[in-house]
């Protein structure tokens, strides 16, 4: 059986007005918006955000402001840095997608691991690490939240992440290793 052949020509290519109209009200018709208070919630989320950062300025303590900016996208996910040339005040800036996916003790962490750099940065600017940031950011929130942004983060990046430990340095919960009793020699 032989398949008709279509002719084109050079004319046929173009959509018709009427077609790319209907098209155009079909699609605004079939459009809504994926949350109708999302920016709202953005806003609300960005103040609880701001009111954890001055909460953590306190505990580490920090004297230079830090704002908050919720962007569309960022390469590093939460970031912080100087907002001038003084290096008196900060920015710190949050990926929207994945900061609405934070639950509080979550976002707690991940903004304590970046007041952890603003500390490092304003007292020992030449230990940055992300180990360090980690380490003074356990002061004012708990392992396990750290550990639960840190498994977030790489299931939003889709990557499978480091040991947990080169992050957040050794667990102090879990088994020791047996310490020998105090009548007991060691080999």
């Amino acid at each position: 059986m032989r398949w008709p052949r279509r002719l084109r020509s050079a004319g046929n290519h173009r959509v018709p007005l009427f077609e790319s109209a209907l098209f155009v009200v079909f699609v605004f018709l079939l459009a809504s918006p994926v949350a109708n208070d999302s920016p709202n919630v953005v806003a609300l989320r960005a103040k609880r955000a701001q009111d954890f950062v001055d909460q953590l300025r306190a505990v580490f303590p920090i004297t230079e402001p830090i704002q908050i900016a919720v962007v569309v996208y960022h390469p590093l996910v939460f970031s912080v840095q100087p907002m001038d040339i003084r290096k008196d005040r900060f920015l710190l800036s949050m990926e929207l997608g994945f900061f609405l996916t934070l639950k509080d003790d979550e976002l707690r962490a991940a903004l304590a691991h970046e007041l952890g750099h603003v500390w490092i940065y304003t007292h020992y600017p030449f230990l940055q690490t992300e180990r360090l940031a980690n380490m003074i950011g356990q002061r004012a929130a708990d392992r396990a939240s750290f550990e639960r942004l840190y498994s977030r983060l790489w299931a939003y990046e889709g990557s499978s992440g480091v040991p947990i430990d080169d992050l957040l340095g050794p667990s102090l919960e879990g088994p020791y290793p047996a310490r020998p009793a105090a009548n007991e020699t060691r080999p």
